[in-house]
């Protein structure tokens, strides 16, 4: 514990209580000095120490009064420094919920993105849509380069996507493979997101640098609008995917509304 904070025992000792505790945890403190009125414990609760350098680190505490051979009241505390466990649980968190390869949501987060947005559309009356990008020629430089190069290429087209989009509220997840998909909240207009779509087309068509190597890609897309063309996230996805299978179908390199 002592370790954690950066001061030496006789530099510890001669600090109070608040030199270590965030002043924001004060109403916590106060409701930790309660229970052990009424109860004689409190905890565990989580808080954060301040370090000698001012930096924080996360703390779990538990507190008991109990009475010295001299008839006293004193408090016994147990802190715990959680900052491994906290560390792993964020990254556990993060292979969970994030693709691993490009760092973008994976699929199980884009579903609650996309519930969340669907809820949020029914709450305003406005619309969704929901795009599903396939790199047309993936396998091929997978084929040539080997795939440590095509991982690079498929984080050098994540790094493109999210530089193309400027909205906060979107969300731009990889299904996995060679799969993208871009959800777009709260659009005005079936023509903003196919304007939107082109200039995606467009820029995953321009030439990527991977590695020493000059590679050439396309990008077929697949959209949907809810709830124009779908009124819960399967069929949203389904009808997109619907969509995508036409423009792979009949040209690549472009996009198809679904029902068009």
């Amino acid at each position: 514990m002592l370790e954690s904070t950066g001061y030496t025992k006789q530099e510890f000792l001669k600090l109070s209580f608040w030199d270590i505790t965030p002043i924001e945890y004060e109403a916590q403190e106060m409701a930790q000095l309660d229970s052990l009125k009424e109860k004689g414990r409190f905890g565990p609760n989580e808080k954060e120490y301040i370090r000698k350098d001012g930096s924080r680190y996360p703390i779990k505490i538990s507190g008991f009064l109990l009475t010295d051979i001299d008839g006293r009241e004193v408090v016994w505390g147990l802190i715990e420094d959680i900052s491994e466990q906290m560390a792993f649980e964020k990254d556990m968190l993060r292979l969970a919920l994030y693709d691993s390869l490009t760092e973008l949501p994976n699929r199980r987060l884009l579903s609650d993105r996309i519930n969340q947005s669907i809820r949020c559309s029914d709450r305003n009356q406005t619309k969704l849509g929901l795009m599903i990008i396939d790199l047309d020629n993936l396998k091929p430089v997978n084929d040539k380069f080997g795939h440590a190069v095509g991982d690079s290429l498929l984080k050098a087209v994540a790094t493109r996507l999210i530089n193309i989009n400027h909205r906060k509220t979107d969300t731009i997840a990889r299904l996995g493979g060679d799969e993208f998909v871009i959800l777009l909240p709260e659009i005005n207009s079936t023509i903003d997101i196919e304007a939107f779509a082109e200039k995606v087309v467009r820029q995953l068509s321009e030439q990527f640098s991977i590695e020493g190597h000059m590679i050439d890609i396309s990008a077929s897309i697949g959209i949907a609008i809810y709830p124009d063309h779908a009124n819960d996230e399967l069929t949203l996805m389904n009808s997109a995917d619907s969509a995508l299978y036409q423009v792979k179908k009949n040209k690549k390199n472009g996009y198809e509304m679904f029902g068009k």
